[in-house]
């Protein structure tokens, strides 16, 4: 298939600028007819493959590079790479070859040799996978072979949109899944028989979603009714279950799939959708194997008069649809992270067990301080720390929640200035995630015979601006330090030097004292 002007012109920009030209070029001339060191006296043939393929032609940001090198025994593709850079074997048994190019404009680096500054691509061989059909995350018996048509090597991959090849050589497309087709009518649709997919490898499941909510596609109705019906493995062990050792210690059963997987695939989909990705969760299957604690907030009603908007889960999402709106954005020009977007979905996963009848009241006590604790076993059970390019930070999450009603609890304008300094300028921890959560909170929560009030949320950002440095967001420095309070008032360390500390500290963030002076004079006076 022959690719529009257009398209064609978006491939040749990202292969000359990532080398990959000039690295074909290369390998044309060495392994050529001629040269007689390809396979059968042809030419090898060389194919850009993979999501990198997917993505040059939707348009979007290109990150990995994967080559399929056909027509060259691996001994000799290995041999040729290593004059032109470096070569790691760790996948060679795979018919893999990482190769890292030298400097010499593959690809063009800013800083001339800076090992750093190089990308490195997967070359491969065409291969064929052989699955033991066990749902094991990658487990697969692979077989290369030179010869193979590039066809075939495509038949092994999971969806028809990451199932197509581009021919470097000839500038045409290999697509024998009609992956261009679901492409242009936005289709996540598995490749064969869904069923099949998913029993080589469950975690393709969830990557169905994430591919959705990345890109914005529909799951078509039979890859999508496949997931309904096999996410019950997802949570499935290797046989055999868990033993009694001799020593008398019950062995841990390994799952089939690694919560570190299940973790990207959850975390990289909800970072771009997270209502979506949830309510995908949800109807499919997952949120009750995975995440069953929101399935309770599902389950769990909340006093009309309070929130007339549902249950405790329709709340969190309401929270979360909120940080895109014209309201949220007034307030906060930064983005919201994914640390949190996380707080935000767990802030109230303490109600459902919190949830108490007093006096013929409906009361929710301490699920802050529940919420917080559940949320951290929750998240390290699933290991949302562990990926390491969307991994969250699950003690700033715990954080959060355990101090999301700050305000709830007392009136902005009630409370000294170094507490709101302690909650808000936190060391480790974000104001902007307190105040972000703050009011994602409050814009969800809809009494059901009054508006929503935002007075207490617009109090506490005020103070909490007004307490920020012009030139920084964090409070100015104190004018003294323990050291210079111990030798002003003449006292040894001990308790009495943190209580000054905190007193001046008031009186310096509430104005009354200006400068070094006046603070002296202010700890002399008590």
């Amino acid at each position: 298939m022959k690719t529009d002007k257009k398209t064609d012109n978006d491939f040749s920009a990202i292969l000359k600028e990532r080398g990959i030209f000039e690295l074909a070029e290369k390998l044309s001339k060495k392994f050529s007819a001629r040269g007689g060191s390809a396979l059968g006296g042809k030419k090898i043939e060389i194919f850009l493959v993979g999501g990198a393929v997917r993505d040059i032609i939707l348009g979007r940001p290109v990150k990995d590079i994967d080559i399929l090198a056909r027509g060259v025994k691996i001994t000799e593709l290995e041999k040729e790479l290593k004059k032109l850079g470096e070569v790691n074997l760790v996948g060679k048994r795979f018919g893999v070859l990482k190769f890292l190019p030298k400097a010499m404009g593959l690809p063009r680096l800013d800083k001339i040799g800076a090992r750093n500054d190089r990308k490195e691509i997967d070359i491969a061989l065409p291969r064929t996978d052989f699955s033991f059909g066990t749902g094991v995350y990658r487990d697969f018996k692979v077989k290369y072979d030179p010869n193979l048509p590039v066809e075939s090597d495509l038949e092994r991959r999971d969806f028809t949109i990451n199932a197509m090849a581009y021919n470097i050589y000839n500038g045409r497309i290999v697509d024998p899944f009609g992956g261009m087709g679901d492409l242009k009518k936005k289709i996540i649709r598995a490749v064969g028989k869904p069923e099949a997919r998913f029993k080589e490898d469950y975690s393709r499941m969830l990557r169905a979603i994430r591919f959705s909510m990345q890109l914005g596609f529909k799951i078509e109705t039979k890859t999508w009714e496949a997931i309904k019906k096999h996410i019950g493995h997802i949570n499935d062990t290797i046989p055999p279950a868990p033993s009694v050792t001799k020593g008398g210690k019950r062995e841990v059963a390994e799952r089939k799939v690694p919560y570190e997987v299940i973790a990207s695939e959850f975390l990289r989909s909800f970072n771009v959708a997270p209502v979506e990705t949830v309510k995908k969760y949800l109807e499919c299957g997952a949120l009750a194997k995975l995440l069953p604690e929101l399935l309770m907030m599902k389950k769990c009603s909340q006093p009309k008069e309070h929130h007339s908007e549902g249950d405790v889960l329709t709340h969190t999402l309401l929270a979360l649809e909120n940080i895109n709106s014209k309201m949220f954005k007034k307030y906060f020009k930064e983005p919201v992270s994914l640390t949190t977007k996380v707080a935000i979905l767990f802030h109230d996963v303490g109600k459902p067990p919190a949830k108490k009848k007093m006096d013929g009241r409906t009361v929710f006590y301490n699920h802050d301080k529940i919420g917080a604790e559940l949320a951290g076993k929750i998240l390290n059970r699933l290991k949302l720390s562990a990926p390491p390019e969307v991994g969250v930070n699950i003690d700033e999450i715990a954080w959060l929640i355990e101090n999301h009603l700050l305000f709830f609890y007392a009136p902005p304008d009630k409370m000294k200035k170094t507490t709101v300094e302690k909650y808000l300028f936190h060391k480790n921890f974000s104001g902007t995630a307190h105040m972000q959560l703050f009011l994602a909170d409050a814009m969800a929560t809809k009494p059901e015979k009054n508006a929503t009030d935002f007075t207490r949320f617009k109090a506490a950002y005020k103070l909490w601006k007004s307490l920020q440095g012009k030139q920084t967001q964090a409070p100015p420095k104190s004018f003294l330090d323990g050291n210079e309070i111990m030798k002003t008032l003449k006292i040894a360390p001990g308790p009495k030097v943190g209580e000054v500390l905190n007193l001046l500290r008031e009186e310096q963030l509430q104005g009354r004292i200006k400068d070094k002076k006046s603070a002296k004079k202010f700890i002399s006076s008590i």
